[in-house]
Protein backbone atom coordinates (compact mmCIF):
# COMPACT_ATOMS: atom_id res chain seq x y z
CA UNK A 1 0.00 0.00 0.00
CA UNK A 2 1.44 3.49 -0.45
CA UNK A 3 1.53 5.16 2.60
CA UNK A 4 4.82 5.63 3.95
CA UNK A 5 5.96 1.96 2.76
CA UNK A 6 3.82 0.40 5.12
CA UNK A 7 1.93 -2.90 4.62
CA UNK A 8 -2.18 -2.64 4.34
CA UNK A 9 -2.49 -3.35 8.28
CA UNK A 10 -0.36 -1.24 9.54
CA UNK A 11 -1.35 1.27 6.79
CA UNK A 12 -4.95 1.08 8.33
CA UNK A 13 -4.43 1.50 11.69
CA UNK A 14 -1.26 4.45 10.65
CA UNK A 15 -5.38 6.36 9.31
CA UNK A 16 -6.97 5.63 12.37
CA UNK A 17 -4.36 6.74 14.51
CA UNK A 18 -4.74 9.79 12.63
CA UNK A 19 -8.44 10.25 13.46
CA UNK A 20 -9.87 12.48 16.90
CA UNK A 21 -10.44 10.05 19.74
CA UNK A 22 -13.98 9.52 19.00
CA UNK A 23 -13.65 8.06 15.68
CA UNK A 24 -10.47 6.64 16.33
CA UNK A 25 -12.08 4.41 18.27
CA UNK A 26 -14.81 3.67 15.52
CA UNK A 27 -11.94 3.14 12.70
CA UNK A 28 -9.88 0.48 14.88
CA UNK A 29 -13.27 -1.64 15.27
CA UNK A 30 -14.10 -1.42 11.84
CA UNK A 31 -9.90 -2.31 10.78
CA UNK A 32 -10.36 -5.27 13.38
CA UNK A 33 -13.44 -6.43 11.21
CA UNK A 34 -12.60 -5.71 7.65
CA UNK A 35 -8.58 -5.55 8.12
CA UNK A 36 -8.05 -9.29 8.02
CA UNK A 37 -10.40 -9.78 4.84
CA UNK A 38 -9.04 -7.38 2.47
CA UNK A 39 -5.02 -6.33 3.43
CA UNK A 40 -3.93 -9.69 1.94
CA UNK A 41 -5.24 -8.49 -1.41
CA UNK A 42 -3.80 -4.76 -0.85
CA UNK A 43 -0.33 -6.42 0.08
CA UNK A 44 -0.40 -8.37 -3.28
CA UNK A 45 -1.23 -5.29 -5.40
CA UNK A 46 -5.37 -6.55 -6.09
CA UNK A 47 -6.43 -4.37 -8.60
CA UNK A 48 -8.83 -1.46 -6.29
CA UNK A 49 -12.09 -1.51 -8.66
CA UNK A 50 -12.28 -5.63 -7.97
CA UNK A 51 -12.11 -5.10 -4.18
CA UNK A 52 -14.05 -2.56 -3.93
CA UNK A 53 -16.72 -4.21 -6.11
CA UNK A 54 -16.36 -7.10 -4.26
CA UNK A 55 -17.35 -5.01 -0.96
CA UNK A 56 -20.28 -3.52 -2.59
CA UNK A 57 -18.80 -0.15 -2.63
CA UNK A 58 -18.27 0.21 -6.20
CA UNK A 59 -20.63 -2.16 -7.97
CA UNK A 60 -23.14 -1.91 -10.27
CA UNK A 61 -25.73 -4.84 -11.36
CA UNK A 62 -26.26 -3.55 -14.85
CA UNK A 63 -22.54 -2.11 -15.91
CA UNK A 64 -18.69 -2.77 -14.77
CA UNK A 65 -17.79 0.05 -13.73
CA UNK A 66 -14.14 1.30 -13.23
CA UNK A 67 -11.75 3.84 -12.52
CA UNK A 68 -8.02 2.28 -12.27
CA UNK A 69 -5.87 0.73 -15.09
CA UNK A 70 -6.04 -2.95 -15.59
CA UNK A 71 -5.63 -5.11 -18.03
CA UNK A 72 -8.74 -6.91 -17.20
CA UNK A 73 -11.80 -7.56 -19.72
CA UNK A 74 -15.00 -6.84 -18.16
CA UNK A 75 -15.36 -10.48 -17.98
CA UNK A 76 -12.35 -11.01 -16.40
CA UNK A 77 -13.11 -7.99 -13.61
CA UNK A 78 -16.64 -9.57 -13.07
CA UNK A 79 -14.88 -13.28 -12.63
CA UNK A 80 -12.48 -11.43 -10.13
CA UNK A 81 -15.13 -9.65 -8.19
CA UNK A 82 -16.92 -13.07 -7.63
CA UNK A 83 -13.55 -14.95 -6.73
CA UNK A 84 -13.09 -12.28 -4.09
CA UNK A 85 -16.15 -11.79 -2.62
CA UNK A 86 -17.13 -15.93 -1.84
CA UNK A 87 -13.36 -15.26 0.25
CA UNK A 88 -14.00 -12.15 2.21
CA UNK A 89 -17.62 -13.28 2.40
CA UNK A 90 -20.27 -10.57 4.17
CA UNK A 91 -19.04 -7.38 5.81
CA UNK A 92 -20.58 -5.96 8.23
CA UNK A 93 -22.12 -2.21 8.03
CA UNK A 94 -21.49 0.52 10.46
CA UNK A 95 -23.76 3.12 11.22
CA UNK A 96 -22.30 6.90 11.29
CA UNK A 97 -25.08 8.10 13.24
CA UNK A 98 -24.00 5.84 16.21
CA UNK A 99 -20.24 6.89 15.99
CA UNK A 100 -21.34 11.11 15.73
CA UNK A 101 -24.43 12.32 18.12
CA UNK A 102 -26.23 14.76 16.27
CA UNK A 103 -24.84 14.11 12.37
CA UNK A 104 -28.33 12.05 11.68
CA UNK A 105 -30.91 14.18 13.51
CA UNK A 106 -30.21 17.68 11.33
CA UNK A 107 -33.27 16.67 9.11
CA UNK A 108 -35.09 19.98 10.02
CA UNK A 109 -31.74 21.92 9.67
CA UNK A 110 -32.05 24.04 13.12
CA UNK A 111 -29.52 24.04 15.80
CA UNK A 112 -28.81 20.82 17.37
CA UNK A 113 -27.81 23.05 20.53
CA UNK A 114 -30.65 25.65 21.08
CA UNK A 115 -31.64 25.87 24.76
CA UNK A 116 -34.11 28.86 24.12
CA UNK A 117 -35.33 27.64 20.82
CA UNK A 118 -34.84 31.37 19.20
CA UNK A 119 -32.97 29.24 16.19
CA UNK A 120 -29.41 30.45 17.51
CA UNK A 121 -26.93 28.77 19.19
CA UNK A 122 -23.60 29.29 20.89
CA UNK A 123 -22.11 26.38 19.59
CA UNK A 124 -20.23 26.00 16.08
CA UNK A 125 -21.17 22.95 14.17
CA UNK A 126 -24.66 20.74 14.13
CA UNK A 127 -26.13 23.94 12.25
CA UNK A 128 -24.91 26.01 15.38
CA UNK A 129 -22.51 29.66 14.86
CA UNK A 130 -20.81 28.17 11.69
CA UNK A 131 -24.29 28.55 10.50
CA UNK A 132 -26.24 31.31 11.58
CA UNK A 133 -25.12 34.65 14.07
CA UNK A 134 -23.77 33.58 17.34
CA UNK A 135 -26.16 33.56 20.03
CA UNK A 136 -25.51 35.96 23.03
CA UNK A 137 -27.45 34.82 25.20
CA UNK A 138 -28.69 31.00 24.66
CA UNK A 139 -31.33 31.02 27.67
CA UNK A 140 -33.31 34.17 26.35
CA UNK A 141 -35.42 33.56 22.97
CA UNK A 142 -35.79 37.42 22.89
CA UNK A 143 -32.14 38.21 22.58
CA UNK A 144 -31.04 36.93 19.04
CA UNK A 145 -28.81 38.18 16.22
CA UNK A 146 -31.14 40.63 13.26
CA UNK A 147 -33.39 41.51 16.53
CA UNK A 148 -34.60 45.53 15.95
CA UNK A 149 -33.89 46.87 19.37
CA UNK A 150 -32.52 50.15 21.22
CA UNK A 151 -30.03 47.76 23.34
CA UNK A 152 -30.18 50.24 26.23
CA UNK A 153 -28.61 47.34 29.30
CA UNK A 154 -28.59 44.20 27.32
CA UNK A 155 -27.40 43.70 23.56
CA UNK A 156 -30.78 42.34 22.75
CA UNK A 157 -29.35 41.67 18.64
CA UNK A 158 -25.97 40.32 19.65
CA UNK A 159 -24.00 42.90 17.51
CA UNK A 160 -21.94 44.04 20.18
CA UNK A 161 -23.17 47.61 20.27
CA UNK A 162 -25.61 48.43 23.53
CA UNK A 163 -25.46 50.75 26.24
CA UNK A 164 -25.63 54.34 27.01
CA UNK A 165 -23.77 57.41 26.27
CA UNK A 166 -23.44 60.26 28.81
CA UNK A 167 -26.59 62.38 27.26
CA UNK A 168 -28.77 58.51 27.82
CA UNK A 169 -28.76 58.08 24.49
CA UNK A 170 -28.68 54.09 23.17
CA UNK A 171 -25.48 53.30 21.56
CA UNK A 172 -27.73 51.21 18.93
CA UNK A 173 -29.47 54.39 18.52
CA UNK A 174 -26.70 56.90 17.80
CA UNK A 175 -24.60 54.26 15.56
CA UNK A 176 -27.31 52.03 13.80
CA UNK A 177 -30.55 54.21 13.53
CA UNK A 178 -30.91 55.23 9.80
CA UNK A 179 -28.30 53.43 8.58
CA UNK A 180 -30.07 50.67 6.81
CA UNK A 181 -28.64 48.30 8.88
CA UNK A 182 -29.72 44.69 7.65
CA UNK A 183 -29.26 40.60 7.86
CA UNK A 184 -28.71 38.04 5.04
CA UNK A 185 -29.90 34.49 4.56
CA UNK A 186 -28.90 32.11 1.96
CA UNK A 187 -31.53 29.72 1.30
CA UNK A 188 -30.42 27.11 -1.25
CA UNK A 189 -28.28 24.04 -2.26
CA UNK A 190 -24.72 22.78 -1.41
CA UNK A 191 -23.39 25.59 -3.50
CA UNK A 192 -24.73 27.68 -1.00
CA UNK A 193 -23.47 25.71 1.77
CA UNK A 194 -19.65 25.23 0.77
CA UNK A 195 -19.52 21.77 0.38
CA UNK A 196 -16.16 20.33 0.40
CA UNK A 197 -13.99 17.46 0.90
CA UNK A 198 -10.14 18.29 2.13
CA UNK A 199 -8.15 16.95 -0.98
CA UNK A 200 -5.54 16.04 1.77
CA UNK A 201 -8.15 13.25 2.96
CA UNK A 202 -7.54 11.24 -0.66
CA UNK A 203 -3.88 11.88 -1.26
CA UNK A 204 -2.28 9.24 -0.04
CA UNK A 205 1.40 11.36 0.54
CA UNK A 206 -1.04 14.07 2.44
CA UNK A 207 -2.42 11.58 5.29
CA UNK A 208 -1.67 12.94 8.54
CA UNK A 209 -3.08 13.68 11.72
CA UNK A 210 -3.08 17.20 11.80
CA UNK A 211 -5.30 16.76 8.57
CA UNK A 212 -7.78 15.02 9.68
CA UNK A 213 -8.43 17.12 13.12
CA UNK A 214 -11.57 18.74 11.89
CA UNK A 215 -12.72 15.48 10.67
CA UNK A 216 -15.41 15.41 13.70
CA UNK A 217 -16.25 18.95 12.65
CA UNK A 218 -17.00 18.36 9.18
CA UNK A 219 -18.95 15.72 9.90
CA UNK A 220 -21.37 17.64 12.26
CA UNK A 221 -21.57 20.41 9.66
CA UNK A 222 -22.55 18.15 6.88
CA UNK A 223 -19.09 18.03 4.81
CA UNK A 224 -20.16 21.96 4.24
CA UNK A 225 -18.36 25.01 5.28
CA UNK A 226 -20.84 27.83 5.73
CA UNK A 227 -18.71 30.01 7.86
CA UNK A 228 -16.46 29.78 4.88
CA UNK A 229 -19.13 30.69 1.56
CA UNK A 230 -19.59 33.02 -0.49
CA UNK A 231 -22.40 34.01 1.45
CA UNK A 232 -22.20 34.27 5.04
CA UNK A 233 -18.28 33.37 5.31
CA UNK A 234 -17.35 34.90 8.64
CA UNK A 235 -14.07 33.06 9.81
CA UNK A 236 -10.64 33.15 7.83
CA UNK A 237 -9.85 30.00 6.00
CA UNK A 238 -6.29 29.76 7.86
CA UNK A 239 -8.36 28.67 10.83
CA UNK A 240 -8.65 25.30 9.47
CA UNK A 241 -5.86 24.61 7.83
CA UNK A 242 -4.70 22.25 6.62
CA UNK A 243 -7.77 21.31 4.90
CA UNK A 244 -8.58 24.32 3.29
CA UNK A 245 -6.91 27.60 2.10
CA UNK A 246 -7.34 30.48 0.15
CA UNK A 247 -8.77 33.94 0.80
CA UNK A 248 -12.70 35.01 2.71
CA UNK A 249 -14.89 37.01 0.88
CA UNK A 250 -18.69 37.02 1.28
CA UNK A 251 -21.80 38.89 1.22
CA UNK A 252 -22.15 39.02 4.54
CA UNK A 253 -18.37 39.66 5.27
CA UNK A 254 -18.43 42.82 2.74
CA UNK A 255 -21.88 43.99 4.30
CA UNK A 256 -20.61 44.25 7.70
CA UNK A 257 -17.59 46.13 6.57
CA UNK A 258 -20.42 48.18 5.05
CA UNK A 259 -21.91 48.99 8.07
CA UNK A 260 -20.89 47.43 11.49
CA UNK A 261 -24.43 47.39 12.94
CA UNK A 262 -24.57 44.08 10.38
CA UNK A 263 -22.59 42.23 13.17
CA UNK A 264 -23.99 38.44 13.82
CA UNK A 265 -26.95 39.15 11.38
CA UNK A 266 -26.53 36.29 9.05
CA UNK A 267 -28.39 32.57 8.33
CA UNK A 268 -26.84 30.18 6.19
CA UNK A 269 -29.62 27.85 5.21
CA UNK A 270 -28.10 26.16 2.58
CA UNK A 271 -29.00 22.08 2.44
CA UNK A 272 -27.20 19.49 0.15
CA UNK A 273 -29.55 18.61 -2.44
CA UNK A 274 -32.06 20.96 -2.35
CA UNK A 275 -33.87 22.49 -5.45
CA UNK A 276 -36.43 25.42 -5.81
CA UNK A 277 -39.55 22.94 -4.58
CA UNK A 278 -38.19 23.06 -1.03
CA UNK A 279 -37.78 26.87 -1.24
CA UNK A 280 -41.13 26.63 0.16
CA UNK A 281 -40.38 25.08 3.08
CA UNK A 282 -37.55 27.49 4.68
CA UNK A 283 -39.54 29.05 6.62
CA UNK A 284 -39.48 26.62 9.55
CA UNK A 285 -35.98 26.94 9.08
CA UNK A 286 -35.41 30.89 8.88
CA UNK A 287 -35.69 33.19 11.98
CA UNK A 288 -36.95 36.31 10.55
CA UNK A 289 -40.45 36.96 11.45
CA UNK A 290 -42.04 40.41 11.38
CA UNK A 291 -44.29 39.69 14.66
CA UNK A 292 -41.04 39.54 16.69
CA UNK A 293 -39.26 43.09 15.81
CA UNK A 294 -36.95 42.43 13.47
CA UNK A 295 -34.73 44.00 10.67
CA UNK A 296 -35.14 43.82 7.41
CA UNK A 297 -33.30 40.66 5.78
CA UNK A 298 -31.46 40.28 2.29
CA UNK A 299 -33.21 37.14 0.90
CA UNK A 300 -30.98 35.14 -1.23
CA UNK A 301 -32.79 32.55 -3.58
CA UNK A 302 -29.70 30.47 -4.41
CA UNK A 303 -30.77 27.04 -5.78
CA UNK A 304 -28.08 26.97 -8.50
CA UNK A 305 -27.78 23.33 -10.01
CA UNK A 306 -29.66 20.34 -8.58
CA UNK A 307 -32.91 21.69 -10.63
CA UNK A 308 -31.03 19.77 -13.80
CA UNK A 309 -28.51 17.74 -11.46
CA UNK A 310 -29.37 14.24 -10.32
CA UNK A 311 -27.60 10.66 -10.74
CA UNK A 312 -30.08 9.73 -12.84
CA UNK A 313 -29.47 9.43 -16.60
CA UNK A 314 -32.21 11.01 -18.00
CA UNK A 315 -32.96 14.63 -18.76
CA UNK A 316 -36.92 13.72 -17.24
CA UNK A 317 -35.89 14.32 -13.97
CA UNK A 318 -34.98 17.99 -14.18
CA UNK A 319 -37.40 20.20 -12.66
CA UNK A 320 -39.63 21.74 -15.56
CA UNK A 321 -40.01 25.86 -16.42
CA UNK A 322 -43.27 25.54 -15.20
CA UNK A 323 -42.93 23.93 -11.96
CA UNK A 324 -39.62 26.27 -11.43
CA UNK A 325 -41.79 29.66 -11.76
CA UNK A 326 -44.44 27.96 -9.83
CA UNK A 327 -41.85 27.02 -6.95
CA UNK A 328 -39.95 30.52 -6.88
CA UNK A 329 -43.62 32.21 -7.06
CA UNK A 330 -45.33 29.75 -3.88
CA UNK A 331 -42.00 30.69 -1.96
CA UNK A 332 -42.58 34.50 -2.40
CA UNK A 333 -45.83 34.50 -1.91
CA UNK A 334 -45.66 33.04 1.69
CA UNK A 335 -42.51 34.64 2.88
CA UNK A 336 -44.48 37.81 2.23
CA UNK A 337 -46.42 36.68 4.69
CA UNK A 338 -43.54 36.50 7.30
CA UNK A 339 -40.75 38.85 6.50
CA UNK A 340 -40.26 42.20 7.71
CA UNK A 341 -41.10 45.36 5.67
CA UNK A 342 -37.83 46.73 4.00
CA UNK A 343 -36.50 43.83 3.03
CA UNK A 344 -35.32 42.51 -0.31
CA UNK A 345 -35.10 38.73 -2.00
CA UNK A 346 -32.46 38.19 -4.75
CA UNK A 347 -33.00 35.39 -7.18
CA UNK A 348 -29.49 33.29 -8.54
CA UNK A 349 -30.04 31.57 -11.40
CA UNK A 350 -28.62 27.93 -12.34
CA UNK A 351 -24.74 28.13 -12.76
CA UNK A 352 -23.85 27.41 -16.50
CA UNK A 353 -22.21 24.47 -15.24
CA UNK A 354 -19.89 23.42 -18.43
CA UNK A 355 -16.95 25.39 -17.25
CA UNK A 356 -16.17 21.64 -14.81
CA UNK A 357 -15.98 19.68 -17.71
CA UNK A 358 -13.87 22.09 -19.72
CA UNK A 359 -11.56 23.35 -16.92
CA UNK A 360 -11.06 20.35 -15.31
CA UNK A 361 -11.25 17.04 -17.76
CA UNK A 362 -7.48 16.58 -18.56
CA UNK A 363 -6.32 17.17 -15.06
CA UNK A 364 -5.26 14.26 -12.24
CA UNK A 365 -7.63 13.91 -9.75
CA UNK A 366 -6.21 13.82 -6.38
CA UNK A 367 -6.93 10.54 -5.99
CA UNK A 368 -4.84 9.65 -8.82
CA UNK A 369 -1.96 11.78 -7.77
CA UNK A 370 0.36 9.56 -6.49
CA UNK A 371 -0.02 7.36 -9.66
CA UNK A 372 -0.96 9.94 -12.08
CA UNK A 373 -3.14 7.97 -13.21
CA UNK A 374 -6.82 9.27 -12.56
CA UNK A 375 -8.34 12.10 -14.44
CA UNK A 376 -11.63 13.96 -14.15
CA UNK A 377 -12.94 12.42 -16.92
CA UNK A 378 -12.35 9.20 -15.15
CA UNK A 379 -14.22 10.42 -12.40
CA UNK A 380 -17.11 11.68 -13.96
CA UNK A 381 -17.85 8.43 -15.85
CA UNK A 382 -16.76 6.17 -13.01
CA UNK A 383 -19.60 7.84 -10.65
CA UNK A 384 -22.29 8.30 -13.72
CA UNK A 385 -21.37 4.43 -14.33
CA UNK A 386 -22.24 3.78 -10.36
CA UNK A 387 -25.53 5.75 -10.85
CA UNK A 388 -24.16 8.03 -7.87
CA UNK A 389 -22.94 11.11 -9.74
CA UNK A 390 -24.15 14.56 -8.42
CA UNK A 391 -24.84 15.87 -11.79
CA UNK A 392 -25.12 13.60 -14.54
CA UNK A 393 -25.69 16.56 -17.18
CA UNK A 394 -22.58 18.25 -16.15
CA UNK A 395 -20.29 16.14 -15.24
CA UNK A 396 -20.51 14.24 -18.30
CA UNK A 397 -17.82 13.65 -21.01
CA UNK A 398 -20.65 13.70 -23.44
CA UNK A 399 -20.57 16.87 -24.80
CA UNK A 400 -24.36 16.71 -25.81
CA UNK A 401 -25.64 15.76 -22.85
CA UNK A 402 -23.56 19.06 -21.48
CA UNK A 403 -25.44 20.79 -23.99
CA UNK A 404 -28.53 20.06 -23.96
CA UNK A 405 -28.25 20.73 -19.69
CA UNK A 406 -27.28 24.14 -20.29
CA UNK A 407 -30.56 24.33 -22.73
CA UNK A 408 -32.55 22.96 -20.12
CA UNK A 409 -31.04 25.77 -17.21
CA UNK A 410 -31.19 28.32 -19.78
CA UNK A 411 -35.10 27.41 -19.85
CA UNK A 412 -35.31 27.84 -15.73
CA UNK A 413 -33.14 30.72 -15.63
CA UNK A 414 -35.83 32.41 -18.32
CA UNK A 415 -38.36 32.36 -15.67
CA UNK A 416 -36.77 35.08 -13.50
CA UNK A 417 -36.81 38.20 -15.19
CA UNK A 418 -40.47 37.51 -15.78
CA UNK A 419 -40.84 36.29 -11.56
CA UNK A 420 -39.36 39.74 -10.85
CA UNK A 421 -41.60 41.61 -13.76
CA UNK A 422 -44.64 39.72 -12.31
CA UNK A 423 -44.34 40.64 -8.35
CA UNK A 424 -43.83 44.63 -9.03
CA UNK A 425 -46.53 46.13 -6.44
CA UNK A 426 -47.29 42.29 -5.48
CA UNK A 427 -46.18 42.14 -2.58
CA UNK A 428 -46.29 44.38 0.33
CA UNK A 429 -42.33 43.38 2.59
CA UNK A 430 -40.08 42.93 0.25
CA UNK A 431 -38.98 43.59 -3.24
CA UNK A 432 -37.70 41.00 -5.86
CA UNK A 433 -34.01 41.57 -7.59
CA UNK A 434 -32.52 39.81 -10.50
CA UNK A 435 -29.05 40.75 -10.97
CA UNK A 436 -28.18 38.37 -13.85
CA UNK A 437 -26.09 35.18 -13.99
CA UNK A 438 -23.90 36.11 -10.24
CA UNK A 439 -22.03 33.03 -10.81
CA UNK A 440 -21.31 32.74 -14.40
CA UNK A 441 -20.15 36.82 -14.09
CA UNK A 442 -17.96 36.00 -11.58
CA UNK A 443 -16.35 33.32 -12.42
CA UNK A 444 -15.41 34.31 -16.25
CA UNK A 445 -13.94 37.33 -14.33
CA UNK A 446 -11.21 35.42 -12.40
CA UNK A 447 -8.13 36.63 -13.29
CA UNK A 448 -5.88 32.95 -12.21
CA UNK A 449 -6.20 29.56 -14.18
CA UNK A 450 -10.15 28.58 -13.82
CA UNK A 451 -9.52 25.38 -12.35
CA UNK A 452 -8.75 26.89 -8.71
CA UNK A 453 -12.56 27.90 -8.66
CA UNK A 454 -13.36 24.36 -8.55
CA UNK A 455 -13.19 21.83 -5.17
CA UNK A 456 -10.43 19.52 -6.48
CA UNK A 457 -12.05 16.13 -4.62
CA UNK A 458 -15.50 16.28 -5.87
CA UNK A 459 -15.01 18.36 -9.55
CA UNK A 460 -18.00 20.00 -8.89
CA UNK A 461 -18.81 22.59 -6.09
CA UNK A 462 -17.08 26.22 -6.05
CA UNK A 463 -13.40 26.30 -3.86
CA UNK A 464 -12.24 28.30 -1.79
CA UNK A 465 -11.21 30.81 -3.99
CA UNK A 466 -14.47 30.37 -6.14
CA UNK A 467 -16.47 31.36 -2.95
CA UNK A 468 -14.75 34.57 -2.18
CA UNK A 469 -14.65 35.76 -5.54
CA UNK A 470 -18.11 34.92 -6.03
CA UNK A 471 -18.76 36.79 -2.57
CA UNK A 472 -16.92 39.50 -3.34
CA UNK A 473 -18.81 39.93 -6.73
CA UNK A 474 -22.29 39.73 -5.30
CA UNK A 475 -21.64 42.27 -2.68
CA UNK A 476 -20.57 44.94 -5.77
CA UNK A 477 -23.93 43.47 -7.58
CA UNK A 478 -26.01 44.04 -4.31
CA UNK A 479 -24.26 47.42 -3.59
CA UNK A 480 -25.36 48.83 -7.16
CA UNK A 481 -28.94 48.81 -6.40
CA UNK A 482 -28.65 50.98 -3.65
CA UNK A 483 -29.99 48.30 -1.45
CA UNK A 484 -27.35 48.59 1.06
CA UNK A 485 -27.81 52.41 0.73
CA UNK A 486 -24.79 54.31 2.00
CA UNK A 487 -21.93 53.58 4.56
CA UNK A 488 -22.42 53.70 8.06
CA UNK A 489 -20.60 56.80 8.59
CA UNK A 490 -20.36 55.70 12.87
CA UNK A 491 -18.95 52.37 11.84
CA UNK A 492 -15.19 53.43 13.44
CA UNK A 493 -17.14 54.44 16.60
CA UNK A 494 -19.47 50.96 16.82
CA UNK A 495 -15.84 48.91 16.35
CA UNK A 496 -14.83 50.22 19.15
CA UNK A 497 -17.87 49.64 20.72
CA UNK A 498 -17.57 45.99 19.14
CA UNK A 499 -14.10 45.66 20.61
CA UNK A 500 -14.93 46.36 24.03
CA UNK A 501 -17.28 44.49 24.18
CA UNK A 502 -15.50 41.51 22.88
CA UNK A 503 -12.92 42.41 25.41
CA UNK A 504 -15.26 42.08 28.59
CA UNK A 505 -16.74 38.61 27.20
CA UNK A 506 -13.14 37.28 26.90
CA UNK A 507 -12.38 38.32 30.31
CA UNK A 508 -15.81 37.04 32.00
CA UNK A 509 -14.76 33.80 29.90
CA UNK A 510 -11.92 33.50 31.47
CA UNK A 511 -12.96 34.26 34.93
CA UNK A 512 -15.56 31.38 34.64
CA UNK A 513 -12.97 28.94 33.87
CA UNK A 514 -10.66 30.09 36.54
CA UNK A 515 -13.52 29.45 38.72
CA UNK A 516 -14.18 25.94 37.29
CA UNK A 517 -10.72 25.18 37.51
CA UNK A 518 -11.00 26.04 41.02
Amino acid sequence: MQLKQLNASAAMSTICSYFPEALAIACDVAVAELGPKIAPYIDAGENPDALCASLGYCFNQTAVCRLFPSNMTDAEHLERVVTIQAAVGPIRAFNICTIVPGVCNMENHLPFSDSDGDFFSTQPTLRGSDWRGKDCDDSNSSIFPGRSSHDRDVDENCNGIYGVDATGESYEDLYCAGTNAMGVAALGDSATAHFRIPPDWVTAANLSKAGFANLLSVLENEADWPMLSWSTGHLNASEFEPNIAGPMHSLYSRMVEHNRCNHRDYQNLGVNGARVSDLIHFDLELSRNAAKQVKPLIMIYSMVGNDVCNGHHTFGTMTTPIEYYNSITAALEKADTFLPAGSHVVLVPLVDGRILYDTMHARIHPIGSTNHDVTYTQIYDFLNCLDISPCWGWMNSNETVRNTTWEHASALNAQLPIIVNNSIGKFKNFQVHYLGNIFNEALATFPLPKYLLIEPVDGFHPSQYGNSWIGDYLFQAVKKTGILGAANPNNDASSRNLEIKVDIEMKLMERKENANLK
